[in-house]
């Protein structure tokens, strides 16, 4: 049997996150609209699900190399100084990453201790959404380390 990666979870995080949204969506919208009975809480847990399909998405996204950079400048230097600079991007994108956990990690431990819920009906706990924030960069962190132990210059695609 295959052991598990942090990469295979947040894969299949990431799936069954954007399933549960599209599926809850769905039926919100058949129900409205075919039945007149409106979901009253879809539209929050939908917005839920979005937010940790994108968050967690930063961090696959970071993982595989595919987000969106500027390398106009970066691909006129030579292959060393493409090097530092990605090291140096590195560097930085890892402080931001520790950065959103560390504050993140905060502001959900707040809502946790506060017990604090939403105004709607469904009264859902906080910090299940806030804590979105600290597992996405947490993802990018790792992302990035693996990427600091082997850089490599960005592969510049035209678009």
């Amino acid at each position: 049997m295959k052991r598990r990666t942090i990469d295979d979870w947040a894969l299949l995080a990431l799936g069954l996150v954007a399933l549960a949204a599209t599926v809850l969506g769905t039926l919100a919208v058949i129900s409205r609209y075919f039945f007149s009975l409106p979901i009253s809480f879809s539209d929050e847990v939908v917005t839920y699900l979005v937010v940790w399909s994108l968050l967690i998405g930063v961090g696959i996204g970071e993982r595989e190399n595919v987000h969106i950079r500027a390398t106009i400048v970066l691909e006129h230097l030579g292959p060393r100084t493409q090097l530092w600079l990605t090291r140096a991007t590195l560097a930085l994108t890892l402080a931001f990453a520790l950065v959103m956990v560390w504050y993140g990690s905060l502001i959900t431990w707040q809502r946790f201790a506060l017990h604090e819920v939403s105004a709607t009906i469904l009264q859902f706990p906080q910090w299940l959404v806030r804590i979105s924030v600290p597992v996405g960069f947490a993802l990018v962190a790792f992302a990035v380390l693996r990427q600091i132990k082997r850089p490599t210059p960005p592969k510049t695609e035209a678009l």
